[in-house]
């Protein structure tokens, strides 16, 4: 039920995505679909949902996967599962600009991987509520999850991770025009890059660097200053074109483009060649094919606003404004203060371009009320409370400094003090043990000789007992061998004894037999043969197993040979299950046990020696199947049922109720049938976690494998009892046999 009930909500969705996005949704969502409904567990849709929300480039569709992902994983109680989804889902809302809820799911994450010991991924979650938290303005709690991931991501030696945690508190200073702190913060990261020569967190250090040079000069650039700029832009993107990772590359050529249309349009107001206008727009085109690496609302408004400013710059305002309404018409909502901010101020100098100045003064005046909610008492408290804790940090980091360079100066004259002592009580040590050893070394030189002499002759003792244990165990190895060549050649009969594969082939064509003996020799053994026009098949699990059971099996293989090479012989299972009891009966029994059971007025005497037995008839004219068991049953597969026909309850041997009959029982089959004969082996087999396999999980086997071919089931179920055991003892001996109805 509950797969089905996950089914449905997942292939709806599936329909409200191929219906409302067209093209959108992802190409392979079909595909999916198909092995969704093939899923059998709620394990299987959970795969299936992180897959899906993985493979899709779009935040809606990863959205929905994911909060069906995380509502399975909740009723799995699959915690690593359940932070994945969130994650995944805090990062479809931050790229819908609801940094929120995305601080909400990944606090969610944080409380979950805390519990764990991956120190990597801890790390991570932080760096992601660190971003979040910079995205809500909301700088304390920021910089507190920034300095928690940097410090794990220097414990871990991952400098390429804590470069980015600098970077990242350099922008946040960028923005909030502290631009010494933003140089403080960017420094330590271009130098750890290129003391362990990352070219790729290079490549982000100068576009973070260029950047800075941008807001902190504003429009004081010039000619020579801006080419070098545009020679260090260059720079980024030689390294992102040699760049192997596409993820990566795709992230470091969106910031070239970036940074080019930005240089370029400055250019174009210096030296006003029209080129410069066409290649910043042609930069801003390519920044916006790679903004799919950067999957964020933020680089698109970023990179579109920057084409608006191009335009004003160039005169061209009618595109600038065409730009901002669409901006303002799709993204005004989903992006940040400062992003706002710069989309009215550019469109208000669009239309001040084209002399609409009633709708610059509307764009100005939104311009002014993002900028007086940007510098609101919060706010102005948080950039304080930021610019104080990072001072208070680089103070502290300072103070850490300079106190562990006098700890280490007083642990260095500690050591030194701490040596020299050490030094002379082992001198002192050292006199008075030599002293002593000088005065004992004569007595021990006495009292080595007399234990050299004492020692030699336990020797000499030691040697002849080795000798006797020596002899002694190549004895044994003599007698094991012996023993095991003996059981050996006793298999090598045993095997003759049973049908051979040909034989068993020209009588029913298609079947499988799975013999797996517990020991060289085995108490099961199975006979194949026809006589009256039928088909006939015993499987018998004699008493034990190993050199016990195999001569029983011998014996009974001996005794069912006999009995059904007899041509007048009345093929009823259940009357050649009385015969071979008699039989067994009178094999077993002990002159000596007879005549005392006698003597004492006793009818019978009790043996455990005996054997489970059944047998199969096959008219296959008539379609009729005869059958009769000793404490075996069989079972026929038909249309995905299972029909058990149970056997008697005694066995083929001495019994309390010996006096009874075994019973023949019939069925009607039809052609593709299976009949399955198993011995008690397998049902008893105790696992590798200490469960029997029991009859349930051997008929669920007939239910799922009987429509396969024969070398397929037997295969199956191979690897089916291996895994069980994975280690375990067998027990017991295993047999089954599965025979297909092909007339």
């Amino acid at each position: 039920m509950v797969k089905f009930l996950i089914i449905s909500i997942l292939t709806s969705l599936l329909a409200i995505e191929s219906g409302q996005q067209g093209d959108v949704r992802p190409k392979d969502d079909g595909t999916w679909a198909d092995s969704l409904v093939a899923a059998t567990t709620a394990q299987d849709s959970l795969r299936m949902c992180h897959q899906a929300a993985q493979r899709s480039i779009f935040a809606d569709t990863v959205l929905k996967y994911s909060l069906i992902e995380a509502s399975i994983a909740e009723r799995l109680k699959d915690s690593a599962n359940l932070a994945d989804a969130y994650s995944t889902i805090a990062w479809a809302y931050s790229h819908h600009g609801n940094s929120d809820m995305s601080a909400k799911y990944y606090e969610k994450e944080y409380a979950l991987v805390s519990k764990t010991k991956d120190t990597v991924r801890i790390a991570k979650t932080l760096y992601n509520l660190g971003c979040t938290y910079n995205d809500l303005n909301k700088f304390s709690r920021s910089l507190h999850y920034y300095q928690q991931a940097l410090m794990l991501f220097e414990k871990l030696g991952d400098h390429s991770k804590a470069s980015q945690i600098q970077r990242d508190l350099s922008y946040r200073a960028i923005n909030m025009k502290q631009y010494d702190i933003a140089y403080e913060q960017l420094q330590p990261a271009i130098d750890n890059d290129r003391k362990y020569n990352d070219s790729i967190s290079l490549a982000k250090d100068y576009y973070t660097w260029i950047w800075l040079h941008f807001n902190e000069t504003k429009n004081k650039n010039s000619s020579s200053e801006l080419k070098r700029l545009d020679q260090l832009a260059d720079t980024i993107g030689m390294i992102a074109r040699s760049c192997k990772d596409n993820i990566e590359k795709g992230l470091l050529m969106f910031d070239y483009y970036h940074i080019k249309t930005i240089l370029y349009g400055k250019l174009y107001t210096l030296d006003r060649q029209r080129w410069r206008i066409d290649s910043a727009y042609s930069f801003c085109d390519k920044a916006l094919e790679y903004q799919s690496a950067v999957r964020s609302v933020e680089s698109i408004v970023m990179i579109l606003t920057q084409k608006a400013q191009t335009s004003y710059f160039a005169q061209e305002s009618q595109i600038g404004i065409n730009i901002t309404d669409y901006l303002k018409q799709r993204y005004i909502d989903s992006v940040g203060l400062n992003r706002k901010m710069e989309i009215y101020k550019v469109a208000s100098q669009c239309h001040e371009g084209v002399e609409d100045f009633e709708k610059a003064y509307v764009d100005m005046c939104e311009y002014v009320k993002c900028y007086i909610q940007f510098v609101s008492s919060q706010n102005v408290m948080e950039n304080a409370e930021f610019t104080s804790k990072v001072n208070m940090l680089k103070m502290q980091n300072e103070q850490e400094y300079e106190q562990k360079q006098s700890q280490e100066k007083m642990e260095q004259q500690r050591r030194i003090t701490t040596l020299i002592i050490i030094v002379l009580i082992i001198g002192t040590i050292l006199l008075g043990l030599t002293l002593r050893a000088l005065h004992l070394k004569r007595e021990n030189v006495k009292i080595l000789n007399d234990k050299n002499q004492q020692l030699s002759r336990q020797q000499e003792e030691i040697i002849a007992q080795r000798n006797v244990i020596e002899e002694q165990r190549q004895a044994s190895e003599r007698a094991n061998l012996i023993m095991y060549q003996s059981i050996s050649y006793a298999r090598h009969i045993q095997s003759a004894a049973l049908p051979s594969e040909e034989h068993l082939r020209r009588i029913f064509p298609d079947h499988f037999v799975y013999y797996e003996p517990k020991d060289i020799v085995s108490g099961d053994f199975y006979y194949a043969t026809q006589n009256a026009g039928l088909d006939i098949f015993v499987l018998a699990d004699c008493t034990g197993h190993g050199v016990p059971g195999g001569f029983l099996s011998m014996l009974g293989i001996s005794a069912i040979k006999e009995l059904l090479k007899n041509p007048e012989i009345d093929i009823m299972p259940g009357i050649i299950l009385d015969m071979m009891r008699e039989y067994v009966k009178q094999a077993l029994a002990n002159d000596e046990e007879v005549a005392e059971a006698m003597a004492n007025g006793e009818e019978s005497y009790s043996t455990a020696d005996g054997m489970d037995m059944s047998i199969i008839a096959y008219d296959k004219y008539n379609h009729i199947l005869r059958f009769a068991g000793a404490y075996q049953s069989l079972y026929i597969a038909r249309d995905g049922e299972i029909t058990r026909l149970k056997g008697d309850r005694m066995p083929v041997g001495r019994h309390i109720n010996e006096s009874a009959m075994f019973q023949t029982q019939f069925f009607n089959t039809k052609k593709g049938d299976m009949i399955y004969m198993s011995s008690d082996g397998i049902p008893s087999q105790i696992g590798f976690s200490g469960v029997k396999f029991m009859s349930k999980r051997m008929i669920d086997f007939f239910k799922s494998n009987y429509a396969l071919p024969c070398e397929t089931q037997k295969r199956n179920l191979t690897n089916i009892m291996n895994d069980w055991l994975f280690g375990a003892t067998q027990i017991d001996d295993l047999s089954l046999v599965g025979i297909r109805i092909t007339e």
